[in-house]
C-alpha cells in the first residue's frame, strides 16, 4: 500500500511554478530522502503533503485519505516536523508533550507511558520538568521529534530533522528514523546532508526547479548519472542537477 500518493502535483505562485506536475508514491515502511538545491520545491511539496498549503492542481493521498477532501482523517495519519518547529517555551517538556498528545487524541494512560518512554529514548529524562525556553537548540529539536511522533502516525514528514544536532545526536536520530521505517512507518525526509540520505534512505528523490528529476535507490541514481557503482551520492547529485540545468 502507498501510504503517500502524490499525483500530478502543481503549485504556482503568480508567474513562478514551485512544483511542476510532481508524481511520487511511497510505500509503507519506506524512508525516502528528498534532496535538491535551495528553491527546488522541497518545502513546498512537504507543506502540501501535510495540508498547510493547497496545490494549484493535483492530488495528495495519505494512508488512503485525500488531504483536500478528507483533511482531518489524513492529518491524523501524519506526524510533521517543520524545518523551524515552534514550541511553547513557557511550558515544561512534559506539559508540552502532554498537550500535543491530547490534541492528537492519545488516551491519557497510553500518553503518559509514551512520554516516559520517549524521554528515556532521547535521553531527556532529566529535562522532564524543565521549561522549553531553557533548553538548547538540540534538545528542543529532540522534543519536537517526540511531539511529531507521539501519536504513532502512519506517516512521518521530516523537514531537516538534524538541524542543530551535534554529531552524536545526529547518529542517534538517524538510527531512530531507521527504526521508524522498520516498524512500518513511512518517512519522507528532506535534508541537505547527502551522506545521511546515502546511508539511511531506502530511496532517494532529487528535485530541481519544481521537478522530480531522479528517483530510486543509490545504485539506480548512479546509473542515471552515468557514474561508477561506487560513486558517492554528492557526486551523483551534482551530476544530475547540473545536467537538469
Amino acid at each position: 500500500m502507498n501510504e503517500i500518493s502524490i499525483e500530478n502535483l502543481t503549485k504556482v505562485y503568480g508567474k513562478v511554478t514551485a512544483l511542476n506536475n510532481v508524481t511520487l508514491k511511497i510505500g509503507s515502511g519506506e524512508i525516502v530522502g528528498l534532496l535538491g538545491p535551495n528553491g527546488a520545491g522541497k518545502s513546498t511539496l512537504m507543506k502540501i503533503v501535510v495540508g498547510i498549503l493547497k496545490p494549484t492542481s493535483g492530488t495528495v493521498t495519505i494512508a488512503g485519505y485525500d488531504i483536500a477532501n478528507a483533511p482531518e482523517s489524513a492529518k491524523r495519519a501524519i506526524g510533521y516536523l517543520p524545518e523551524n518547529p515552534a514550541l511553547y517555551t513557557g511550558l515544561t517538556v512534559s506539559e508540552f508533550l502532554a498537550f500535543v498528545g491530547k490534541i492528537r487524541q492519545v488516551p491519557d494512560g497510553v500518553l503518559k507511558a509514551r512520554i516516559s518512554e520517549a524521554l528515556n529514548t532521547f535521553s531527556l529524562e532529566e529535562k522532564t520538568n524543565a521549561l522549553l525556553g531553557t533548553l538548547s537548540k538540540g534538545m528542543k529539536q529532540k522534543v519536537a521529534l517526540i511531539a511529531a511522533s507521539i501519536h504513532e502516525p502512519a506517516v512521518l514528514v521530516l523537514d531537516e530533522p538534524l538541524t542543530a544536532l551535534d554529531p552524536r545526536t545526529q547518529r542517534f536520530v538517524n538510527g531512530w528514523i531507521t527504526d521508524q521505517g522498520r516498524k512500518g512507518t513511512t518517512v519522507l525526509l528532506s535534508t541537505h546532508n547527502l551522506e545521511i540520505a546515502q546511508d539511511y534512505a531506502t530511496r532517494i528523490a532529487i528535485m530541481d526547479r519544481g521537478n522530480v528529476i531522479a528517483l530510486g535507490d543509490l545504485q539506480s541514481l548512479r546509473s542515471m548519472a552515468g557514474d561508477t557503482k561506487d560513486a558517492r551520492l554528492d557526486d551523483v547529485f551534482l551530476k544530475l542537477t547540473t545536467d537538469a540545468e
